[in-house]
């Protein structure tokens, strides 16, 4: 069942379900994988994770505190772990979301799209109103529609992205837990280090691999961090990045040695940490979601996009070198346009064709393979023998580079607030990047913002839907969007 919470504002602690892993060696038989697939509980990922959670003394990144440490404390507090508020398809059913609804001719205005929609989230206090309440950060997802060929009209295909954003305390004992949530707003008080990611999966099971990664990555890497502290490693010092990347490559490559799925089956995975202090952001990604830092002036109101993770498209050059050299052979379509990648302002124009990378069928089927549409990835087990790889290229972005490359004035400095942006390309195949972020950045920061960051979430997700419609007729991707301010120190 969906993880929820029952009371509001009365967190439970994370229901966390661990599969016995089994990583996959060259000793490992087909035999041993299909009995390791047949171990995975029937209903296993069918159900988005949502609602907000306390996570244990094993997720505190503090080693001078009462609960730093002790994974035997039940009743310590390492931070607070956020799911999507709620998975939007169920509470908006498919004929309301214009009244022009035709699931096989729908043609909509450009007024449809661009209205406010009636928010079906405000004063539904569905999973605790911590996140509906939040001026900081916002989470939420809609389940696609993907009819399948018997039955045209109806969709029975589970959402496959899996998205978080978890804040765990720094500083901060077991005792002072109640004080660092806030008593209007739901945010927490006090210094906390970020991790936020999204977690797109594709093929059948898809929705395993994805769901198995968002309840196994914070874990692992939380982890990696503690047991791997060094006391003379300083944030923010050349030394620190190494490490932190270090820990995101062993993260992500324990985490796809433990995906249960272990076939034709996988997701992308965009994770950005911030360790609380000082003035570094880092991003871990493989595959085509996409994790965005994003400047907001408190002047102009707007905001500008300052960094995206490159999206491992199997076209691009040194991935292409990699798969051919593996033996793997790369698809390129004639309509690719590969200067775009999705960035034109033109919202008609966005859904495009993808190079992919042809995988062969495990059983020697001339015609029964797959043709992925990225180069790297969580899980794809299939793909691994022609060039696919789970290593996450990982980028470290500085406050203070930027300004000094931007020549930034004080006051240009003493100008701009920052945020985050986690979401699946079911976002950002219809709406452009910008006009997401400034969105957004708007509900986050401005004074004059009539929406939350929840219910700016909601409108994107919504207006999506529309355009999905609109060029897609009766297909839409799964739409997962995420935002949370970053606020360097």
């Amino acid at each position: 069942s969906s993880l929820d919470v029952q009371q509001s504002n009365q967190l439970r602690p994370f229901p966390y379900l661990k599969l016995q892993a089994m990583p996959i060696t060259k000793a490992t038989t087909q035999q041993q994988i299909q009995q390791r697939r047949q171990q995975i509980p029937p209903n296993y990922g069918r159900t988005p994770l949502t609602g907000s959670f306390t996570l244990g003394a094993e997720y505190h990144l503090s080693q001078n505190t009462a609960a730093g440490g002790d994974e035997n404390d039940e009743s310590a507090v390492g931070g607070i772990i956020y799911f999507p508020y709620a998975d939007l398809s169920t509470m908006l059913p498919e004929d309301v979301t214009s009244s022009s609804f035709n699931l096989f001719g729908f043609v909509s205005t450009q007024q449809d799209v661009d209205k406010v929609f009636p928010s079906v989230l405000v004063g539904n206090n569905i999973n605790n109103n911590i996140q509906a309440l939040s001026k900081k950060q916002a989470i939420l997802t809609r389940c696609g529609f993907k009819p399948s060929p018997s039955s045209p009209g109806r969709s029975s295909a589970p959402n496959q992205d899996r998205s978080f954003i978890a804040n765990f305390f720094l500083n901060l004992d077991n005792a002072r837990y109640e004080a660092a949530i806030a008593t209007e707003g739901g945010d927490v008080q006090g210094p906390t280090a970020l991790l936020m990611g999204i977690y797109d999966g594709h093929g059948g099971q898809g929705h395993v691999v994805s769901h198995f990664v968002a309840l196994e990555l914070p874990r692992i890497f939380t982890r990696k961090l503690i047991q791997s502290t060094n006391p003379q490693t300083t944030v923010g010092s050349s030394q620190y990045d190494d490490y932190i990347t270090q820990i995101f490559k062993d993260a992500y490559l324990e985490v796809d040695s433990m995906e249960p799925v272990k076939g034709s089956a996988g997701c992308t995975a965009s994770s950005l940490f911030y360790p609380g202090e000082g003035t570094k952001a880092y991003v871990a990604n493989v595959g085509d979601s996409t994790t965005m830092i994003v400047k907001y002036s408190k002047s102009t109101k707007q905001s500008t996009i300052v960094h995206q993770n490159r999206k491992h498209k199997p076209h691009l050059l040194d991935e292409k070198v990699r798969i051919n050299a593996a033996g793997g052979e790369v698809m390129i379509p004639p309509s690719l346009r590969m200067s775009n990648d999705g960035n034109s302002n033109n919202n008609n124009a966005m859904i495009q064709e993808s190079s992919r990378l042809l995988v062969p069928d495990p059983s020697g089927a001339p015609f029964g393979g797959m043709a992925l549409a990225m180069s790297r990835a969580i899980g794809d087990s299939d793909a691994k023998v022609v060039g696919l790889i789970s290593e996450p290229d990982v980028d470290v972005w500085d406050l203070n580079n930027y300004h000094k490359q931007q020549q930034s004035s004080p006051e240009q400095i003493e100008d701009s607030a920052w945020f985050a942006v986690v979401a699946s390309d079911g976002m950002y195949d219809v709406i452009p990047p910008e006009e997401v972020a400034n969105l957004l950045g708007q509900s986050l920061y401005s004074d004059e913002n009539v929406v939350s960051p929840l219910e700016a979430c909601e409108q994107l997700i919504r207006k999506a839907t529309l355009l999905w419609m609109n060029m897609a007729g009766a297909y839409r991707d799964d739409i997962s969007l995420g935002v949370s301010r970053l606020e360097f120190n």
